[in-house]
């Protein structure tokens, strides 16, 4: 039987989990409203593409983090 790892203890363990749910959820939000704006300028459309880019980045933010807790 392997050796199990040993846990990260204290305030320093618990912030950089809260840095990696801000990461993921800032940067889908900003991935996808990058993407979004750029195709909206690409196809000369109304901002379409940048409200769906927003909604699929925090989507994809939170299965990030849904995958990570796992």
């Amino acid at each position: 039987m392997p050796p199990k790892k040993a846990k990260p203890n204290g305030r320093r363990a618990g912030s950089a989990s809260v840095e990696w749910i801000a990461f993921y959820l800032l940067g889908g939000v900003l991935l996808g409203a990058a993407s979004g704006l750029g195709l909206d300028y690409l196809l000369h459309t109304i901002p379409l593409f940048l409200i769906l880019g927003i909604f699929g980045g925090f989507a994809a933010g939170l299965y990030g983090i849904y995958k990570s807790v796992l």
